[in-house]
C-alpha cells in the first residue's frame, strides 16, 4: 500500500512536471519582458478590442474596435470586424484568423489572442484556469494580468479614432491608421537594438513588400531597402537570412515568434543590401495582412 501511494505521488509529480514545462515552452511573454507585446481579446458576439502591454512606458493601450468597422485583408477582401471569428471558424481557427487580420490591418505584430466575454483583464484571468481558447500559455496570462495590475491603462474611444482620422464611415483609412499607430505602438526594446533590414518581395504580389516595411518599422527596425525580386525567382514561402549565427536566439524572437517565419539561412549578406537581417517575402505572407 505505501509503494501504492508512492508510486500515485510519482505520477502527480511528474503530470505536474510534465504540463509546467509544455506551458513554459508554448510561452510568448516569459523571458521576453523587455518587449512590447500585443494582444487581441475576441467576443464571437461583440467583436475585438487590441490590448498593447508596454514595459518601457509601464502602460496598456486598449484600442475597442467598432463592431461594423470595415477592413480590407489581401487574402479574403472587404469585411466587418465583428466577423472576423466567424469567418476563421469555418477552417477550425476563429481566434487564430482574426489575430492575424486585426494584425495585418493594424500593421504591429499581434502574437497573442483570447477568445471569451468580458473584459481583457477577466478573459486573462479565465486563461490561467481555464485555458481556453488561447494562444497564450497560463504563464503569459498570469505575466500579463499582473502587469495590468501595475500598469496604467489608456482606452482609445471610436470618437478619438475618429478625430484622427484613422476612421471615416464606418471604415478605416491605411495611412492615418500608420500615423496613428506608428507614434504609439513603437517597441523601444527591438527598436532600441538599432536593426537594419532589407526586404526583397518575391511574392509576385504587387506592394506586398511595401506592406512589410511598414510592419517592419512601426514595430521598431530599420528598413533600409524596399525592392522586388526576378519573376523567376518566386518564393512559395518567405525565408530570412543573417550572417551571424549568434544573432539567431536574438533576432529569432522578432522574426519566428513574431512573423512565424522558419529557421534563418545562415549566409553572409550582399554588400548592396547594407543591413544585419535580409527577408525574402514569398506569398504566403499575404496571410499577415
Amino acid at each position: 500500500m505505501k509503494w501504492a501511494k508512492l508510486s500515485i505521488f510519482l505520477v502527480v509529480i511528474l503530470v505536474v512536471a510534465g504540463l509546467f514545462v509544455k506551458e513554459y515552452k508554448k510561452s510568448q511573454v516569459v523571458g521576453h519582458s523587455k518587449y512590447r507585446f500585443n494582444l487581441a481579446t475576441i467576443n464571437p458576439d461583440k467583436g475585438v478590442t487590441f490590448v498593447s502591454f508596454d514595459p518601457a512606458e509601464r502602460s496598456v493601450l486598449l484600442i475597442p474596435f467598432p463592431t461594423n468597422l470595415a477592413i480590407t485583408s489581401r487574402s479574403s477582401g472587404e469585411y466587418s470586424i465583428s466577423s472576423l471569428y466567424k469567418l476563421g471558424s469555418y477552417t477550425g481557427q476563429g481566434g487564430r484568423f482574426a489575430r492575424q487580420k486585426i494584425q495585418g490591418f493594424m500593421r504591429v505584430p499581434v502574437p497573442g489572442y483570447i477568445v471569451g466575454k468580458g473584459g481583457y483583464k477577466s478573459q486573462l484571468f479565465k486563461a490561467i484556469f481555464s485555458g481556453g481558447e488561447t494562444s497564450l500559455s497560463r504563464f503569459d496570462a498570469l505575466v500579463l494580468l499582473l502587469r495590468s495590475s501595475s500598469y496604467k491603462t489608456r482606452i482609445v474611444e471610436e470618437k478619438e479614432l475618429i478625430r484622427a482620422g484613422v476612421i471615416e464611415d464606418n471604415k478605416y483609412k491605411s495611412e492615418r491608421l500608420q500615423e496613428y499607430v506608428g507614434s504609439r505602438l513603437f517597441d523601444w526594446g527591438i527598436g532600441g537594438k538599432e536593426i537594419m533590414v532589407s526586404i526583397v518581395n518575391a511574392s509576385g504580389e504587387n506592394g506586398l513588400g511595401s506592406d512589410m516595411a511598414e510592419f517592419l518599422t512601426n514595430l521598431g527596425l530599420d528598413v533600409v531597402m524596399v525592392r522586388s525580386a526576378n519573376s523567376d525567382a518566386i518564393l512559395e514561402h518567405s525565408e530570412w537570412q543573417i550572417e551571424d549565427i549568434d544573432k539567431q536566439d536574438e533576432f529569432g524572437y522578432i522574426f519566428q515568434n513574431l512573423f512565424e517565419l522558419p529557421k534563418p539561412i545562415i549566409e553572409k549578406i550582399g554588400g548592396e543590401y547594407r543591413s544585419q537581417v535580409l527577408i525574402k517575402v514569398g506569398k504566403d505572407a499575404k496571410n499577415l495582412f
